[in-house]
């Protein structure tokens, strides 16, 4: 199995912002119905796509600035990644399992229709190490995984920026560096 190297991860990201620019149709400053959320791979089970979903929308619930991590393509952009690396569809597969069997085990359904405390209830004893204990190790991994590729996911869209406020990308005319700046150099380098 190949390691996942920062670099290939970096270059898939790329690929699916580009992957959602070329779809066209949305408003990079709008996270309305304009937004086209990316094809689905179809590389996870309808079951297993459902319960990504509600696991990247607990993650990154809907607030009043943004809508939540799956209107941006957060559960497509994980299936992208998984469907091409076999060391993380065996992570995403095995902890969606994992999941939905301690979910089965604390309230008697699956992830995806266990009520929304239930669910939370579920994470914060895998988002915290110190929480679960032993029986829980294989869900902090893959938690880990999951909520680091889930804000990825929505920080590479359109919808993510809006929700930061970020204004690179543009066009510059003139730059001039700001006034602070200047006197900070000056006194650093004992001119001032």
């Amino acid at each position: 199995m190949s390691e996942v190297s920062r670099r290939l991860l970096i270059q898939l990201s790329g690929l699916a912002a580009a992957m959602q620019a070329q779809e066209g149709g949305h408003d990079h400053g709008s996270h309305s119905s304009e937004f086209k959320r990316p094809a689905r791979k179809e590389f996870f089970t309808n079951h297993e796509f459902a319960t990504l979903e509600k696991l990247c929308d607990c993650i990154l619930p809907a607030d009043g600035v943004s809508p939540a991590a799956s209107a941006a393509g957060a559960p497509e952009y994980i299936e992208l990644l998984s469907s091409n690396n076999p060391k993380l569809a065996q992570i995403f597969r095995g902890g969606i399992a994992w999941l939905n069997a301690k979910c089965r085990s604390r309230c008697g359904v699956e992830f995806d229709a266990a009520p929304q405390k239930e669910q939370i209830a579920l994470l914060e004893m895998i988002a915290d190490r110190s929480k679960g204990g032993p029986e829980y190790a294989a869900g902090v991994e893959f938690f880990d995984w999951a909520r680091k590729m889930t804000v990825d996911a929505f920080y590479t869209t359109p919808l993510g920026y809006k929700d930061v406020d970020y204004k690179g990308g543009k066009g510059m005319t003139t730059y001039s560096v700001p006034q602070a700046a200047i006197d900070q150099a000056l006194r650093k380098a004992n001119l001032k």
